[in-house]
């Protein structure tokens, strides 16, 4: 007699159409009022279903993008090549972009727009620090400035686009039409101010003063850089600039010495 553990693990295989859920088959009841397959055919349904469901809810702009048919078929491709296996359901579309990438070619922005919504969800679920206030940093001594470094919070990212996926994300979560595709070659920052996710462009400049700082460069660094395409003072102003924006919207968690 099948144990209840063999069980468990075959009716699992079957759900997720492994061959060796074809081993549960003796354990179900088959008679001719409703046979096995049909038995075990709800919930494989069923199970696929509430999957779809899950991703829809993660991607809602994508699957308004896509549409029911192509989402639908999407979903279960996906479902079928990367099997949930954690226990969060949370994280069980992580890959989806991936995916989109190899069997929508045709449709580019597809892989993208589901990366870009992925990164809205793990800001949103970022684990929470403190932000820190322009009050904060009213006692660093002017002499200290240069060697000042600072620390991101934790759900900032940055998403390097090529299409136009900001445009279309903001058109159909508000219900409008999408403008046509376009490539654009952007960087976009990402991240969490109270309880709710940003986004916006990057230009060339803070974009490279950010990943400097995320390198560990400190205040004084990132002016220098500057200096490479504007004057000592111009490059100051800049970076004092960038400061006040990333401190106005809450970007940075705190700030230190080495």
């Amino acid at each position: 007699m099948i144990q209840l553990a063999q069980l468990q693990t075959a009716f699992q295989a079957y759900i997720s159409g492994e061959p060796a859920g074809d081993t549960i088959f003796p354990a179900i009841i088959n008679d001719e009022k409703v046979g096995a397959k049909i038995r075990l055919e709800v919930y494989y349904n069923a199970y696929r279903l509430r999957l779809i469901e899950v991703l829809s809810n993660v991607y809602p702009v994508l699957h308004s993008l896509l549409g029911d048919t192509l989402f639908n078929k999407s979903a279960r491709s996906y479902i079928d090549a990367y099997p949930s296996s954690n226990p969060s359901i949370r994280w069980f579309g992580n890959q989806l972009s991936n995916h989109l990438s190899l069997t929508l070619p045709q449709h580019p922005i597809a892989a993208e727009l589901a990366a870009f919504e992925w990164a809205l969800g793990l800001a949103f679920d970022a684990e929470d620090t403190t932000v820190l206030r322009l009050a904060d940093l009213l006692t660093v001594p002017l002499d200290q400035w240069g060697d000042l470094k600072f620390r991101f919070h934790t759900s900032v990212q940055i998403l390097q686009t090529k299409w136009n996926v900001m445009d279309v994300w903001h058109a159909l979560n508000n219900n409008e039409a999408p403008p046509p595709i376009a490539e654009l070659n952007n960087e976009c920052l990402i991240w969490r101010q109270q309880l709710d996710s940003q986004f916006r462009l990057l230009e060339t400049d803070e974009y490279q003063a950010i990943q400097l700082v995320m390198a560990g460069a400190s205040f004084g660094e990132v002016c220098e850089h500057l200096q490479k395409t504007l004057t000592e003072d111009e490059a100051s102003m800049t970076a004092a600039n960038f400061l006040t924006c990333w401190l106005e919207q809450e970007i940075i968690s705190a700030s230190y010495l080495d």
